[in-house]
């Protein structure tokens, strides 16, 4: 039997509460210029000290270089330095989950605490990243194009571990985490049926490539209608031993839809003006229990139409994802209790809406 109730999060108790402070100085310098009537450069730097992790420097510079009248192109190259916040070295987060149909308390810890040091977690430290950009320009007579590929190299990202199971029954998966606990002395290890924190899991790269056009078309008498196209491909993998994250996390990382595509059109004339966009997301799938599920490309489509009354007062009516497209419903039994899409897709599994609104400015 499941247990009455829509939320397994009890809230946040004395026990786990605390003050959490941190004092952060930071000094920025930006320099830009025009070297000659085709060469743009600039270079950035930015120092920061934080109380709790010391103190970094980083930097960015980027350039552009007009060809001709037409074609121009542009790059930069930047380093990148992120402490962990707050919140991510010492929240408690207890809450009934339902992994099999039955309940089990599965916790969020802070990496620095009892419970997930007595399971092998170091204290966090901050992420740092490098950074490449190059790409294109194109100012055509119809409209305008522009195509950007780039390259992020991050290093110890920050990442929950993969949940692990904690049981007081012999011979369960979860029993040496279980008497790894109660070794540590840790108050109600018989309690806890998971744990989970987050740690400097992995390296990763990021490589991408964005594509954006506009072209306007003027109808003389019958307004203006403005074509925009955007293409994003962007595709994620480890550069380090993903060691932290089980078999699924690990699948679900690599197989996430690796590009989405927009594409709408603006028509104005007079007081109305009228949009439709169609929003392509690309294949993926998902991994539960050794079967996989694939997700093929879907296309949501919106619509909105506004109506100026004056300078000051505007009707809008639209809908969004108007067909009620919603992703495949789950094969995989990742899912009980009545869920039935996944909310890790990037397709809406929340069908469509639709809209009024009325915007007066004073």
């Amino acid at each position: 039997m499941v247990g009455v109730g829509a939320n397994g999060f009890p809230g946040y108790s004395p026990q786990f509460s605390d003050d959490y402070t941190r004092d952060s100085y930071a000094l920025y310098g930006d320099l830009s210029a025009d070297v000659t009537d085709a060469f743009f450069l600039q270079g950035a730097m930015r120092y920061e000290d934080y109380s709790d992790f010391g103190s970094e420097v980083v930097g960015k510079l980027a350039s552009r270089y007009t060809l001709n009248e037409i074609f121009g192109v542009r790059g930069s190259i930047g380093t990148g330095f992120r402490a962990p916040t707050p919140g991510q070295q010492g929240t408690t987060n207890v809450s009934t989950r339902l992994p099999d149909g039955f309940p089990v308390a599965t916790g969020l810890f802070p990496a620095s605490g009892p419970v997930a040091q007595a399971l092998g977690a170091s204290p966090l430290k901050p992420e740092t990243s490098t950074n490449y950009t190059i790409g294109m320009t194109a100012s055509l007579p119809v409209g305008s194009v522009t195509v950007d590929f780039y390259r992020i190299d991050l290093e110890d990202r920050f990442n929950s571990i993969s949940t692990r199971p904690v049981s007081a029954e012999e011979g369960t998966d979860g029993y040496e985490n279980f008497l790894a606990l109660r070794d540590a002395g840790v108050a109600g290890a018989d309690t806890i049926g998971g744990v989970f924190y987050f740690t400097n899991a992995f390296d990763t790269r990021t490589e991408g490539v964005d594509i954006v056009s506009n072209f306007p078309i003027d109808w003389a008498n019958g307004g203006t209608t403005s074509l925009t196209a955007s293409l994003n491909y962007n595709k994620e993998e480890y550069t380090s031993d993903p060691g932290s994250q089980n078999e699924e996390d690990q699948f679900d990382f690599n197989n996430q839809s690796r590009w989405r595509g927009v594409f709408s059109a603006r028509h104005n004339i007079g007081p109305f003006s009228i949009m439709g966009r169609a929003n392509a997301y690309g294949p993926s799938a998902n991994f539960n229990a050794g079967e996989v599920q694939e997700y093929k490309t879907k296309v949501l489509v919106d619509v909105e139409g506004n109506y100026d009354f004056s300078d000051s007062i505007t009707l809008t009516l639209g809908g969004r994802n108007i067909f009620d497209q919603y992703p495949p419903v789950d094969r995989t039994g990742d899912y009980c209790c009545g869920r039935v899409y996944s909310s890790g897709t990037p397709i809406s599994w929340q069908g469509s809406y639709f809209f009024g609104r009325l915007r007066a400015d004073f």
